[in-house]
């Protein structure tokens, strides 16, 4: 269990939550070396930050290892969208694709 002492700013999520987590990945690396992920899901933005470097990017360069920011909510950022068209329009893309690559029929 992990005691958080530095309350919660929005924006700022990465000077709260990555030390513990750096110190996670440190043991994980020294202990048990086999089994280091290849990637890091990370809950929270990444580049898609509002800052464009939020808690998967600072983890990421910290430990070296490629981190996915897996947010709850997509930020408000130039040239994306957070409403129903804009995600109708993701959907149908995404669609398209997996439809050119035969991967859906």
């Amino acid at each position: 269990m992990v005691s958080l002492t530095a309350p919660y700013v929005s924006g700022f999520l990465a000077f709260r939550e990555v030390p513990f987590l750096l110190e996670l990945v440190q043991q994980l690396r020294e202990k048990e070396p086999g089994l280091m992920p290849q990637v890091l899901l990370v809950d929270g933005n990444g580049v898609l930050h509002h800052r464009g470097f939020g808690v998967a990017c600072h983890l990421g360069v910290l430990t070296d290892l490629p981190c996915v920011g897996v947010a709850k909510k997509l930020l408000q950022v130039d040239g994306l969208e957070n409403n129903a068209l804009h995600k109708e329009k993701l959907s149908g893309a995404c669609m398209e694709k997996l439809l050119n690559k035969n991967l859906l029929s």
